[in-house]
C-alpha cells in the first residue's frame, strides 16, 4: 500500500482532473452547438472551463424545466461583448436541449447534470479567485452567469470556504503532526507487520472505489479514509487486548490511546471539514466508494450502455407546450401537437382514469398524464405554480408507487389525482426507477385531447423527488435489481437489452384494486407530511 499526504500532489491531479473534464465537455459543446461554443467568452479566464461550465447549466437548466428564455439570458450575459440579441440564442439553446435529450456522454446524463452544473461553477469561481479575488467573482457570478446573491450565498461561494490545497493532509502526515515519533513508527508497524493488513484494506479499497479510480485525487482521499478507518479499528482492538485504560502497562496504553484518538479525529477532520468543501462534483464522486453505492452506479452504467449512449436516438419530446404559447395571440398560436408516441400512449391512458405513465426518454425520467377537458385541464394548468407537490404511498416498502396532487388546502386538491408506478418485477422499470432516484426529479407532460381527436401538449413542469423518498426509491430498485440479477451488474444487461423497431411500451396496469380506497394511501409513511411540499 502507497500512500501520500503531499498537498502538492492532491493539488496537481485535482487540477489536472478539472482540466481533462473542461477539455472533454468543451470538444462536445463544439460539436453540439458550434454557435454557442463560438460565444463563450475570453474574459472570465480558460475558455475550456467556461464553455464546459456553460454546457454543464445549460443541461441543468433542461432538467429542472428552466424557462427557456431565462436559459438563453444567461447565455446571452455570459457571453458580453461576443453576446447578440437574446432572441437568437433561444433558437441555440432549444436546438442544444433537443440533441441533449439522445444518448450523451456520462458525465451529462441526467443524474449528473446537477452536481456537474454546480460543480463545474464552484470550481471556476474558487479558481477565479485566486487571480482577480472574491469581490470581483462575486461581481461576475451576478452579471455574467445570473447568479444573484442568495445563490452565491447557499453555494457557500466566498473567502475561506473552499478547500485550500494546504488544507489536505494524508493519514500518516496527519499522526505525524499530532503524534511523537516512536507512535507513529508504532502505527507504520501495526501495518507492515499484522498479517495480511495491508492486502485486505488494499482490496477492500479497490472494491469499492472502483469507480473513483478515474478520479485520482478522490481516489487519494478514499484510500486515506479507508486506511485510517481499518488502522484505528487494530488499534482498539489492541488497547482492548491489553484491558484498555486499566492496563498494567499504562505507557503503551497510553501510546494506543492516543493512536486510536487521533486515527478519530483525521476520520471527523475529513468527513466534517474537509469533503464537505469540494465540490458538489466530487462529494458526487465520493459517495461511489460505498458498496451499495458502486452498485447503483454500475446499474445505471449498464442501463446508460444500453439505452442512452452517446449518438443514440431518442424519442422527441417537446420543448414548447401550449402553455408557451398562450401570450401569443391566438392567430400566431402554434398547436403543440403530441409527438406520435405520446399520442399512443394518450389512447391508452384516456381510457384508464388517473394512471400516468412512466418512463425514460434519452436519459431524463418522464410522467405522462392524460388530463380531461374541465376541472382537471384547468388544474393541470395550476399545477406546480406555486411549487408545492403532494406526493403519497401506499406502504414503506411501496416507493415505487405514488399519487401525487395539490397539497390537501389546495381548492383543485379533487380536481387532479395522478397515479404513477413501476413494476416492481420488471429489470427495465426498476433500471427506470433507480434513474429517478439518482436523477432526484422528472419531467411530467401533461395531454389533452383537442376538438379534432387529437392529443396536444397542455404543459409540462419538472416535479423534484423529495430526499427521503429518493433514498427509498433507490433502497426498492437496488434490492429488486440485485434479487434479478445476483448482484452481478454485468446480467442486467441482457435483461434489459433493446430489441430493435420496439415501439414504446403501453403502461402496466397498476390501478387501483375496486375496493381500495383513497383513504389507504399513506403521507409522511416515508417522510413528514410537511416535506412533501416543495
Amino acid at each position: 500500500m502507497t500512500t501520500t499526504g503531499n498537498p502538492i500532489d492532491f493539488r496537481s491531479m485535482r487540477r489536472d482532473w478539472f482540466e481533462a473534464v473542461a477539455q472533454h465537455l468543451s470538444g462536445w459543446l463544439r460539436k453540439l452547438s458550434p454557435e454557442i461554443h463560438s460565444v463563450i467568452p475570453d474574459d472570465l479566464g480558460p475558455r475550456e472551463l467556461l464553455a464546459a461550465t456553460a454546457l454543464a447549466r445549460i443541461a441543468q437548466a433542461d432538467t429542472e424545466r428552466q424557462d427557456i428564455g431565462h436559459a438563453a439570458g444567461d447565455l446571452v450575459r455570459l457571453a458580453g461583448a461576443r453576446g447578440t440579441r437574446g432572441p437568437e440564442r433561444v433558437g441555440e439553446v432549444e436546438a442544444l436541449w433537443t440533441r441533449l435529450r439522445g444518448g450523451t456522454v456520462p458525465l451529462l446524463l441526467s443524474w449528473w447534470r446537477e452536481p456537474l452544473g454546480e460543480g463545474l461553477l464552484a470550481y471556476w469561481a474558487r479558481t477565479r479567485a485566486e487571480s482577480v479575488g472574491w469581490p470581483q467573482v462575486h461581481r461576475e457570478l451576478r452579471e455574467r452567469w445570473g447568479v444573484d446573491s442568495d445563490g452565491i450565498w447557499r453555494r457557500g461561494l466566498g473567502p475561506g470556504q473552499g478547500p485550500e490545497v494546504g488544507d489536505w493532509r494524508g493519514y500518516f502526515e496527519f499522526l505525524a503532526e499530532r503524534l511523537p515519533a516512536h507512535e507513529v513508527e508504532f502505527t507504520h508497524m501495526l501495518l507492515t507487520r499484522t498479517p495480511g493488513l495491508a492486502e485486505e484494506i488494499d482490496a477492500f479499497t479497490a472494491e469499492c472505489g472502483a469507480d473513483l479510480m478515474v478520479v485520482p485525487h478522490l481516489a487519494l482521499v478514499h484510500m486515506e479514509r479507508r486506511l485510517a478507518e481499518a488502522l484505528t479499528t487494530v488499534v482498539e482492538g489492541n488497547l482492548d487486548a491489553v484491558g484498555g485504560e486499566e492496563a498494567p502497562d499504562h505507557g503503551f496504553a497510553s501510546a494506543l490511546q492516543s493512536i486510536r484518538d487521533t486515527g478519530r479525529a483525521y476520520l471527523r477532520w475529513l468527513e466534517d471539514r474537509f469533503i464537505p468543501e469540494l465540490t458538489p462534483l466530487e462529494r458526487a464522486h465520493l459517495v461511489l466508494d460505498s458498496a451499495d453505492a458502486a452498485r447503483v452506479e454500475a446499474y445505471l452504467r449498464e442501463y446508460a450502455g444500453a439505452w442512452c449512449a452517446p449518438g443514440m436516438p431518442a424519442l422527441p419530446t417537446p420543448v414548447f407546450t401550449e402553455e408557451d404559447f398562450a401570450p401569443m395571440k391566438p392567430a400566431e398560436r402554434p398547436k403543440a401537437i403530441a409527438p406520435q408516441w405520446m399520442g399512443r400512449l394518450g389512447e391508452v391512458l384516456a381510457t384508464r382514469g388517473h394512471l400516468g405513465w412512466t418512463g425514460v426518454v434519452g436519459s431524463q425520467p418522464w410522467w405522462l398524464y392524460v388530463a380531461e377537458a374541465g376541472l382537471e385541464s384547468a388544474a393541470a394548468l395550476r399545477f406546480k405554480h406555486d411549487g408545492q407537490v403532494r406526493i403519497s404511498h401506499r406502504t414503506l416498502d411501496d416507493p415505487h408507487d405514488m399519487v401525487v396532487r395539490f397539497p390537501p388546502t389546495d381548492p383543485d386538491a379533487q380536481n387532479l389525482i395522478m397515479r404513477f408506478g413501476y413494476d416492481e418485477d420488471d429489470a427495465h422499470q426498476m433500471c427506470e426507477l433507480l434513474v429517478l432516484a439518482s436523477a432526484g426529479r422528472t419531467h411530467l407532460g401533461f395531454l389533452v385531447r383537442d376538438a379534432s381527436g387529437a392529443f396536444r401538449v397542455l404543459r409540462t413542469v419538472s416535479v423534484p423527488i423529495p430526499p427521503p423518498l429518493r433514498e427509498a426509491m433507490r433502497a426498492k430498485a437496488l434490492h429488486r435489481l440485485d434479487a434479478m440479477t445476483g448482484g452481478d451488474a454485468g446480467v442486467l444487461a441482457k435483461l434489459i437489452a433493446p430489441e430493435p423497431d420496439t415501439p414504446p411500451a403501453a403502461p402496466a396496469s397498476t390501478a387501483a384494486p375496486e375496493d381500495e380506497t383513497e383513504d389507504e394511501w399513506l403521507d409522511g409513511g416515508l417522510f413528514p407530511r410537511s416535506d412533501t411540499l416543495f
